[in-house]
């Protein structure tokens, strides 16, 4: 890997994602320091941690739009949104509305356990989407390693993120594009050709555990319904 490719988060959740803690300016900040060039928040089924990580104002970092949409089949990240999408739709569906919208539809965390598309969802849309997330901070490294070998096999772009849920975790996962002008259109153009991957390091065991605890009680809590 390059050392002087562009290094994005895109797969961030804020204090807008009922499972997470922190304001967009903590997060921000905490991208910066540890030398990412931008980041997209990504909460569960709302724009709004997105939209007011925008309006602060940074030097020489960008702030994608996004979103992690809850379709009927698993969860999509749609890039370059700032409008909800209804949840608990087809993927399919799903999808054309991301589109219909400017945005650029995303799988991320293939076959995690009630969140991720299966096989087979993947399958009836590998067409539709031109990257799957090959790197997510919160999956097991095989995981990753099998997914990037799925996306190679489609033809398909690859993402990564770090799916923080807590501010420190920013940057643990990152998409690198070979680019140097940080305009929204620019970066989600290299992800539309194809030319972006994802890499970095798992977050520690300790903290994906106690996440999945806090998972289990707030799925209880809710009704026994997903995110």
């Amino acid at each position: 890997m390059k050392d002087d490719l562009l290094k994005i988060d895109l797969h961030v959740h804020s204090a807008y994602s009922e499972d997470a803690k922190g304001l967009p300016k903590e997060i921000i900040k905490y991208a910066i320091k540890k030398g990412l060039n931008g980041l997209s928040i990504t909460d569960h089924n709302s724009v709004k941690g997105s939209l007011e990580a925008m309006k602060i104002k940074t030097k020489d970092f960008i702030i994608i739009p996004g979103i992690e949409i809850s379709t009927r089949e698993g969860h999509l990240i749609a890039l370059g949104i700032k409008r909800d999408i209804e949840r608990g739709l087809p993927v399919e569906e799903t999808i054309e509305l991301i589109v219909d919208e400017g945005g650029i539809p995303i799988v991320p965390h293939l076959f995690r356990t009630g969140t991720g598309l299966k096989r087979k969802n993947l399958d009836r849309i590998k067409d539709k989407v031109p990257a799957i997330e090959v790197f997510n901070s919160c999956s097991m490294s095989r995981s990753n390693r099998a997914i990037e070998r799925i996306a190679r096999e489609l033809g398909l772009g690859g993402t990564g993120g770090s799916d923080a849920h807590e501010p420190s975790f920013v940057g643990y996962g990152y998409t690198t594009m070979d680019n140097t002008d940080l305009s929204i259109d620019s970066l989600l153009s290299e992800i539309e050709r194809k030319r972006t991957w994802g890499y970095g390091e798992i977050i520690p065991i300790k903290t994906r555990g106690k996440r999945m605890i806090k998972s289990v009680v707030q799925f209880f809590e809710r009704g026994l319904k997903r995110i």
